[in-house]
């Protein structure tokens, strides 16, 4: 174990098992990056202009910028290209970006991931509610969505500096705000509902969460709901009745998804009265930094490492699915999954191939990150190896003959490939039950050692008596140079 921990902290040190590569999706922007916003266009007819450096700005998931547009006013036009179709009351048209000014945080890129399904979703939902309910605020220019052909909308996660100057340019307002929204709908215009933009603030949004003590992307979620009904006509800020009708919509969308957290609206009031309920100012700061101390120090979950032989998978092969759900929802929120087994890393691949969840977060895949063959191999950032254990030859070509002698089968891992001397039936079972390389059978041993480098080797007993006799037996003859295991 101390050895493993030993291998776990080097690799988690130098980073390689932090990160998780880019999304197989991701695209760089085609226009170049600029370290200053272009100059800006010529003035817009309606007399405003849209912020001229958006179409440059977004890396991964190529998207378009704006927030909810004034009355009169033409709406921005940003480029799209082609994208993913959701379906559903209408053929729903889903694009995520992310800023280029953000880090490459695997946790971000999972919920832009997460974002692609959870836009649809929240979608389809409140174009339900349009057509069952009746409201008396919100704007109705946007009524029967299945008229359309298709409904598009987009999402951009960005950073506070982008997202203010997107505030100065669009709403002459200098400040850094945690959504924006604006829209891309031309009233008469059917074919297809240019739903419109939404625009995110990570660094708001990872504030705001760690206040209201649930994730990153439960506040996502929240102000993707918020976003969403501007998009759709809905204003808290005309009036007192107006915000009720937006809180309680927040509130049957989140309800109904079963996503964690209150909807904006009754998330800031709440925490507005909470500070009025402070005596005075002074209370009040001091609430602030007890609040702000306490958050420090909370730890936050970003990775599991996760050792799957008779846990996620029992020693038959099988697949315990309570497991398998516990992972599923950890990649869902962003938490990156290392593998940790005796298996190699094909027969990890093969065997979550089987639920379809390779490439689920990127962590099940050649380019992920793990710890395979009982720590004797060791992957990093984009499934290259940082960490090889070879056995000592001599100790081999020592297995190598007890196995001839004793008729006890032997299998040797290298790397990806199983080798054995003799066909066995305990052998076939490692191909057929536990979804390793199929075990090629070497005509010598010195043929089997000049194959390759060995960093495992496998004896199959039979009985619990075997298993002692080959314990004491090696355990003495290794004298330190490799660890024997059952």
């Amino acid at each position: 174990m101390a050895r493993l921990h030993h291998l776990l902290s080097r690799a988690l040190a130098s980073n390689h098992l932090l990160r998780s590569p880019p999304l197989p999706f991701s695209a760089r922007p085609t226009l170049p990056l600029h370290s200053q916003p272009p100059p800006a266009p010529p003035p817009h007819p309606h007399g405003r202009s849209p912020p001229p450096f958006l179409a440059a700005a977004s890396r991964h998931y190529a998207s378009s910028l704006s927030r909810r547009r004034r009355r009169g006013m033409a709406p921005p036009m940003f480029p799209r290209r082609r994208r993913a179709r959701l379906k559903g009351p209408a053929e729903l048209s889903v694009q995520i970006g992310i800023e280029e000014a953000l880090p490459d945080d695997p946790l971000i890129l999972s919920i832009a991931e997460t974002l692609r399904t959870d836009a649809g979703k929240a979608m389809k939902l409140a174009f339900h509610n349009l057509g069952n309910s009746e409201y008396k605020t919100r704007d109705p220019c946007i009524s029967n969505v299945d008229e359309y052909d298709s409904v598009e909308v987009s999402v951009l996660l960005c950073d506070d500096d982008f997202i203010r100057k997107l505030n100065k340019g669009w709403r002459d307002e200098d400040r850094a705000t945690d959504v924006l929204s604006m829209s891309q709908h031309i009233p008469g215009l059917q074919i297809p509902l240019q739903l419109g933009d939404l625009v995110i603030s990570v660094d708001t949004a990872r504030r705001q969460a760690e206040e209201r003590g649930h994730a990153l992307l439960d506040e996502i979620r929240i102000l993707m709901v918020h976003g969403l009904l501007h998009l759709l006509g809905f204003d808290h800020e005309l009036s007192k009745e107006a915000e009720e009708e937006m809180e309680q919509e927040e509130e049957k969308i989140l309800n109904t998804l079963e996503w964690i957290g209150k909807g904006l609206i009754r998330s800031a009031y709440h925490f507005s009265t909470d500070m009025g309920h402070s005596e005075n100012s002074d209370e009040a700061n001091r609430d602030i930094e007890k609040r702000s101390l306490q958050e420090s120090h909370q730890p936050k979950l970003t990775h599991i490492v996760c050792d799957i032989d008779g846990t996620v998978v029992d020693y038959e092969g099988r697949l315990h699915s309570e497991s398998i759900e516990s992972l599923r929802e950890a990649v869902s929120r962003g938490v990156t999954v290392i593998m940790l087994t005796g298996k190699t890393r094909a027969s990890t691949i093969a065997t979550f191939k089987l639920l379809n969840m390779e490439g689920r977060g990127d962590f099940i895949s050649e380019n992920s990150a793990g710890v395979f063959l009982q720590g004797s191999l060791v992957y990093g950032e984009h499934g290259q190896l940082i960490y090889r254990a070879n056995l000592d030859v001599d100790i081999c070509k020592e297995a190598c003959l007890y196995s001839l002698k004793h008729k006890i089968p032997l299998v040797a891992y290298c790397e990806e490939q199983c080798l054995t001397l003799f066909e066995h039936p305990s052998v076939d079972l490692l191909h057929t039950v536990h979804h390793e390389t199929k075990v090629k059978v070497m005509p010598s041993v010195e043929d089997l050692l000049e194959y390759s480098s060995i960093q495992k080797l496998l004896f199959l007993g039979n009985t619990d008596e075997d298993f002692s006799v080959l314990t004491r037996h090696w355990s003495g003859l290794t004298e330190g140079k490799a660890c024997v295991i059952k």
